[in-house]
Parts: structure tokens; sequence; C-alpha cells
């Protein structure tokens, strides 16, 4: 998995510098444009106290579908959030083409041609 763009990320937007990514390249535009909209939604949030600033700790992968653990809950900030992780369980996390959920010894979101290398033992 290539690092670039997760640093890319992390240096772009101050509240997710610490940010730990635990997902597969295939993932990469739709994070991409989550965080634009979080960045937007962030920016217009008063935050009076400088210890409940936002920080995004953790983007991971959770039976299939993307999770993205950012503080503190707010709404609208949630709702982003949970769009892009119901939108993760259409894409592959490998490549970015158009996947479903697959079941198997793990549970991922694979296209045709990336679901067949998962049965075969291998993860691209």
């Amino acid at each position: 998995m290539a690092a670039d763009w997760q640093d890319e990320l992390r240096a772009r937007y101050a509240w997710a510098g610490r940010t730990s990514f635990q997902v597969g390249d295939g993932w990469k535009t739709l994070l991409t444009e989550t965080f634009a909209q979080l960045d937007a939604t962030i920016a217009k949030i008063p935050v009076d106290d400088p210890a409940l600033a936002f920080v995004c700790d953790e983007v991971k992968e959770k039976y299939g579908s993307m999770r993205i653990s950012i503080m503190p809950d707010v709404d609208e900030v949630d709702r982003i959030c949970l769009a892009a992780e119901d939108r993760s369980e259409t894409i592959c996390d490998v490549c970015g083409a158009t996947g479903r959920v697959r079941e198997g010894a793990w549970v991922t979101v694979r296209c045709d041609e990336h679901a067949g290398r998962l049965a075969a033992g291998t993860s691209s």
C-alpha cells in the first residue's frame, strides 16, 4: 500500500496529522473527497477550547467497510463519515473499481477481478 497519498492527507489537514490509515489504496479517492468535505464542515464549527479541537485518530477497514474515527462527536461530521462508510461498501478496496461485500475468511469489498485473488488467498 502506497503511503504517499496518506501522507498528503495528513499534511493537508491539521486535524488528520496523526491519523493511522489501515485501508487499501482503492479507497484513496473516497477518502480524499471525504476529508475535503470534513474539512469544510469542521471549518464552520467554532471550537472555543483547544482541547476540543477535531482529531482523526484512525481510518480502517472493519467487516469490509471503512471506519473513520474522528473526535469530538458532532452530528454533521458523523453524517459525512457514515456516508463515506456506506459508499465504501461499493468500492473495491484494492483498485477503486465498483465492488461489493464479499464474505469468506475475511469480509472485504472487492471487484470481480480482485475477488478472485481473494479466493486464491492473495490480497492484491
